[in-house]
């Protein structure tokens, strides 16, 4: 008998406790149907993008990016608007000359907020009323940009050729003297590793202190492809030998091994690879060889031999 007496003051309390619930939610959605249709005021964030600034123009103040307008509408229009408000207003007719000033009034900044409002909504106020500042004239240079970067392609991979870096030159902006000073402009440190194929990659540049740019970001792209070996035996060419001397070399051709890649190895020609010596400026009993490869799908070169004795005949 207990038990059962229990079971219903639960089923009791359970029942209650959903009409309690149940009437709570109607309650809100009958509150929140009446807020979103009675007229209340809301203060909105506007976006301001300046239109008509040449890059070499720089405000003393800065103008600001946001205003804040106090309106009054239905609260399922204010609520439409979220952050979506922009103003775009044009400068260039008040930029003259190396310096200046430039006003956005109250009027036309209200007309222009007016317009992109919803005709049931009034405007109240807008902070700050009006938008103002001075601007002066900065010099310019264009300068190469010097990529910091560390490029590892993978295993059984090369890079090919250097990076292409866009745009490899930009405009700088600031003080003459500060200008004079630059000769270049490097990027922060790039890292890419394990490259397989064509890589693009976006990094920051370094500006100086007091320096301005207009491009903040370049695009780095990094091509690598597999490479194989290729051998040829060549011949030993001397350089710098004084006339009436004649330098005999043993042995007089080498192995030369060159690391290319798959896609070019029947491209290779020995006539584009030069095994060559200097005549010797000091004592010596054997001449280091080197190569010259005017090859760009060929990365790296070794001799077997890597020197070579030698004999002087006069």
């Amino acid at each position: 008998m207990p038990n059962l007496l229990g079971q219903i003051v639960r089923r009791f309390s359970l029942r209650e406790s959903l009409v309690f619930v149940f009437f709570l939610l109607l309650a809100g959605l009958i509150w929140y149907g009446h807020a979103m249709n009675s007229v209340r005021s809301a203060s909105l964030p506007v976006k301001i993008t300046y239109r008509g600034i040449p890059d070499d123009i720089l405000f003393s103040d800065t103008l600001p990016d946001v205003i804040y307008i106090e309106v009054r509408d239905a609260g399922r229009r204010l609520k439409a608007y979220g952050h979506s408000l922009e103003l775009s207003p044009d400068l260039s007719s008040q930029i003259k000359g190396d310096n200046g000033n430039v006003v956005v009034p109250a009027d036309l900044l209200r007309n222009g907020i007016t317009t992109i409002l919803q005709g049931t909504t009034k405007l109240q106020t807008v902070t700050p009323e009006q938008i103002s500042g001075s601007y002066y004239r900065q010099q310019s240079k264009k300068v190469p940009v010097h990529l910091q970067a560390t490029a590892t392609p993978a295993t059984q991979y090369q890079l090919l050729g250097a990076p292409e870096i866009q745009p490899d030159r930009v405009m700088i902006y600031g003080k003459q003297e500060q200008l004079d000073t630059i000769a270049f402009v490097n990027t922060e440190q790039l890292i890419v590793a394990d490259i397989k194929d064509t890589v693009e990659a976006t990094v920051s540049l370094a500006v100086p202190a007091g320096v301005r740019v207009t491009e903040k970001d370049i695009q780095v792209t990094y091509t690598a492809e597999q490479f194989t070996e290729k051998e040829l035996l060549l011949p030993i060419k001397t350089h710098h030998v004084p006339s009436g001397t004649h330098l005999r070399l043993f042995p007089s051709e080498v192995a030369v091994y060159l690391r290319v890649g798959v896609e070019h190895f029947n491209e290779i020609r020995e006539q584009d690879i030069e095994v060559y010596c200097d005549y010797p400026q000091a004592p010596a009993d054997k001449l280091t060889l080197k190569v010259r490869c005017d090859n760009p799908f060929v990365t790296c070169t070794r001799c077997n031999p890597a020197s070579v004795e030698f004999l002087i005949e006069k």
